[in-house]
């Protein structure tokens, strides 16, 4: 039976049971019982988008900072950088579409799906974590290698004018 076929909209055929046992076998994909899981789920999966998106505008621009003093002679490359974003950005986006996915998927089977958009939003604050580990170790390792040969010949030089050379 479907929505368009109510039982005694175009008859008055139909007894009171017959139209009881109708609504008690009509089917929604918001059914009034999973109202709280459904936004609670629609709510996850937005906070997981933006999470996405400002890890997305934060990594551009932290990649774009740590990358301009950069030079051909320094001695850096920005390749950990960017893959410490592409590992947060891109991870969170794929948590987030398998997310989706998953979570539509229980509707259609009238399941609760509110837990698996919170284990995709926890998943992807720690691969967003990871990556930004990442990006930060790689600009410490950035740092140490720039520091190290910008301050060794000022180190060199100290130690010989104090020496008297």
């Amino acid at each position: 039976m479907t929505w368009s076929d109510v039982p005694g909209h175009h008859t008055n055929a139909s007894t009171a049971a017959e139209r009881e046992a109708w609504e008690r076998g009509a089917t929604t994909l918001f059914p009034a019982g999973k109202l709280a899981d459904r936004v609670t789920t629609v709510l996850l999966l937005a906070a997981g988008a933006v999470l996405t998106a400002v890890a997305a505008v934060v990594g551009i621009v932290a990649v774009a900072s740590a990358t301009a003093s950069c030079g051909a002679d320094g001695g850096c490359t920005p390749g950990a950088s960017i893959g410490g974003v592409a590992l947060a950005v891109g991870g969170a986006f794929v948590i987030g579409v398998l997310t989706l996915v998953l979570a539509v998927r229980a509707w259609l089977r009238r399941r609760t799906s509110w837990w698996i958009a919170a284990v995709g939003f926890v998943v992807a604050v720690g691969v967003v974590t990871w990556g930004t580990v990442l990006f930060v170790q790689a600009a410490d390792q950035r740092a140490d290698t720039v520091g190290t040969t910008a301050s060794a010949p000022a180190a060199d030089r100290v130690g010989s004018a104090l020496s008297g050379s």
